[in-house]
């Protein structure tokens, strides 16, 4: 008798012990699907931040000018948030008026932002270009040591009539299709 009841108690556990198995299984499935969501999820908001944070930096570029250039340019950026930067900055118009912009603080020689600014430009021109089937703007194509070309250039007041580019301050702007300038590089000339 007393062995029976051994036999029945130790049936009992076996019992148990697959059933704590099985539920042991289920757990560790579990928990496997949820690393392999937390994976994806930490991966996706990574790329996330990474774009996001790219994006912001130009919002911080924009916000580290000077307090004279950023009053000059309230005409075109309406608002302090970065979606209305975004908004107002990849318009073709206003794009356009912040090259004229920094092409009129290099030539006068007010370089402290022009740095920032052209990488704004460049910024907005990528975004622009972006929302079309194809590229519309292109930056011309200008590098120290280049000659200077009348056609292709405007030099600053200190710079030579002619002679070799020595620096390029603002990057001029050509039709993306035809190549045509739209905008001179200003350069200065040596």
């Amino acid at each position: 008798m007393a062995e029976e009841k051994l036999r029945k108690k130790i049936a009992k556990m076996e019992k148990q012990i697959k059933e704590l198995q099985i539920e042991a299984d289920a757990v560790k499935e579990c928990l496997q699907k949820t690393e392999t969501n937390r994976d994806e999820y930490k991966s996706k908001y990574l790329q996330f931040k990474a774009i996001f944070q790219r994006q912001t930096a130009t919002f911080y570029q924009y916000q580290g000018l000077s307090e004279q250039s950023k009053d000059a340019l309230s005409g075109i950026f309406m608002g302090d948030s970065f979606e209305e930067f975004l908004a107002c900055g990849v318009q073709p118009g206003n794009i356009d008026t912040l090259w004229e912009f920094s092409r009129n603080q290099a030539l006068k020689g007010n370089l402290e932002d022009t740095a920032i600014l052209e990488q704004i430009i460049a910024y907005f021109v990528r975004l622009y270009n972006g929302t079309n089937k194809s590229p519309i703007l292109a930056f011309q194509k200008v590098a120290v040591g280049d000659s200077f070309d009348i056609d292709l250039h405007i030099r600053t007041q200190s710079s030579k009539a002619a002679g070799t580019i020595s620096n390029i301050l603002i990057t001029g702007l050509t039709n993306a299709f035809t190549g045509e300038t739209i905008k001179k590089s200003v350069v200065e000339v040596e």
